[in-house]
């Protein structure tokens, strides 16, 4: 597969071969992502229309996405009072842009995605996990509201009861479980994500590309226009709990590697 195109040669990289689209976050071993590399993700898979009939996302490193990069002075950090807001509207602008793409996403999972990681699987259409893969939503773990559009898509792919259950514990849920479900569609050998993944876009891609596409049309009616809503919710959440002094020692303890110490303020 050759690129025909770079979205960055730094941390986002876009092929396509025979019809096929492959977006690959390159910031391993964890692909944290910032408003920068989310928006070249977004620009990425654009690009895609009238060009592929289906795209793989995909990662290079020990984790597919991780999440938000919290050292980053260009992505979302809740230990930051001021200025979260309005970081954070930009960074959901992008993710908005992905929910919306022209193409068939398949994710090809390794390793950890955890919030707006997990966030990125949900917004592609399926998903192909390694063995040693795992997902997680830990916002409350980290003192702050669910983003990245969770709060509606981990319900409309789980259910209500075992949504709630995941984003109040905001424990891992680990590769086997993932399938159970339904988060991830197909689990294979670790090191075969993409190659699985590569097969799966392939067989949408064998179907009339009409009719792919009418079928993609009806099964997403109306999810791009309900992520904004939700991201627009969660943004006003999140700014309310920003900079408190739970979210601050959330995400400090989660750079320390520590447990945090909460105390309901």
């Amino acid at each position: 597969m050759t690129p025909s195109s770079s979205a960055d040669d730094e941390d986002v990289s876009i092929a396509v071969d025979d019809g096929i689209g492959v977006v690959t976050l390159r910031r391993p071993p964890h692909n944290l992502l910032t408003e920068p590399t989310l928006r070249r993700t977004a620009d990425a898979i654009e690009s895609l229309a009238g060009v592929a009939r289906a795209a793989v996302v995909c990662s290079q490193g020990r984790s597919f996405c991780a999440g938000a990069d919290f050292r980053a002075g260009d992505a979302p950090d809740p230990t930051r009072g001021g200025g979260f807001a309005a970081q954070t509207a930009a960074f959901y602008a992008q993710a908005a842009r992905v929910f919306e793409s022209p193409v068939p996403l398949v994710a090809a999972v390794q390793g950890a995605a955890i919030g707006a990681g997990l966030g990125l699987v949900l917004a592609c259409d399926l998903c192909v996990a390694g063995e040693r893969a795992w997902f997680q939503a830990n916002f409350v773990r980290l003192g702050i509201h669910p983003g990245f559009a969770l709060s509606m898509t981990l319900p409309a792919v789980v259910g209500s009861r075992r949504a709630a259950e995941l984003l109040l514990t905001g424990r891992r849920v680990d590769a086997p479980e993932a399938a159970q479900l339904h988060i991830a569609h197909q689990v294979v050998a670790e090191g075969e994500e993409l190659a699985a993944a590569l097969d799966l876009a392939r067989s949408v891609a064998a179907g009339a590309p009409l009719a792919v596409s009418s079928t993609r049309a009806t099964l997403r009616a109306g999810l791009a226009g309900a992520a904004r809503a939700a991201m627009r919710h969660e943004l006003a959440e999140q700014s309310a709990l920003a900079g408190t002094h739970d979210a601050v020692e959330g995400v400090t303890a989660m750079l320390e590697g520590r447990t945090p110490t909460f105390e309901g303020s």
